[in-house]
């Protein structure tokens, strides 16, 4: 069984093409299906581009859950643009909505706009809904900054994504207990240096597939697999299926 927390649909730069690239819920499912991927959380970068609204974003959530149903817990990619567009959040009443995704680098939430921040954060309490944040060495986006943000709302699971820097990761996941991480866009290479820190049962396998094609001209199920083989060799394949669970609210152990 594998289980990826963090996939995405919609628009990417890509490698050898001077427009970004289209990556349909049906090309990014038919990946996932040919690499065994039994459940996943995805996103749509559609959301970072301002000509498009919240109805097209229902429209592929809907594609996708007409081709990947219940395996799918999709993530409202939440753009500025799209939160001017309806400030009271009213797109999960759709029902194909099981969690939000934040990306500092597209919308400075955590920089410039804190007061809006903590009201998506209040609705995603007020909801049940898991929050993914993208995290890394950038301002705004390191770990230690976000979990001043997951302290705050401890009744909401968040998922820092990338696991980067690792060692400041490992000690946010330590001292927040509602705070998850994956792999996604981690060098292979990296995969061994997970066994040198205690993830409490919170590290979950992830991808960011379809983005190694906006750097490099390869298949995305050949560099899929490779990544699904590095976490079995990590020995971390069932706790990473049943942290992906509990991340989800969906863990019946």
């Amino acid at each position: 069984m594998i289980c990826d927390a963090h996939v995405h649909t919609g628009y990417f730069l890509r490698a050898g093409y001077a427009e970004p690239f289209y990556y349909s819920p049906r090309r990014v499912v038919g990946v996932l299906n040919r690499c065994g991927v039994d459940e996943f959380v995805v996103s749509s970068t559609c959301a970072q581009i301002q000509e498009i609204g919240i109805e097209d974003i229902v429209r592929e959530a809907r594609e996708m859950k007409r081709l990947a149903g219940r395996r799918a817990y999709i993530f409202f990619w939440l753009s500025w643009h799209l939160y001017a567009q309806d400030t009271e959040m009213k797109w999960v009443d759709v029902g194909l909505f099981e969690g939000i995704k934040l990306h500092e680098g597209e919308t400075p939430w955590m920089k410039q706009r804190r007061d809006a921040l903590r009201k998506v954060l209040s609705f995603a309490a007020k909801k049940g809904l898991p929050v993914m944040f993208h995290s890394g060495p950038d301002e705004g986006c390191r770990p230690l900054e976000l979990a001043a943000v997951a302290m705050e709302y401890p009744n909401v699971r968040f998922n820092f994504a990338h696991c980067r820097p690792m060692d400041e990761m490992a000690k946010v996941i330590a001292e927040c207990p509602n705070v998850w991480t994956d792999t996604s866009y981690m060098s292979i290479g990296d995969f061994p240096k997970l066994r040198d820190y205690d993830w409490h049962g919170r590290l979950m396998f992830g991808t960011d597939v379809p983005v190694w094609q906006a750097r490099e001209t390869i298949g995305l199920t050949k560099r899929y697999r490779k990544y699904v083989r590095a976490v079995k060799a990590s020995g971390f394949e069932l706790a990473s299926n049943i942290a992906f669970k509990k991340f989800v609210g969906e863990y019946a152990g």
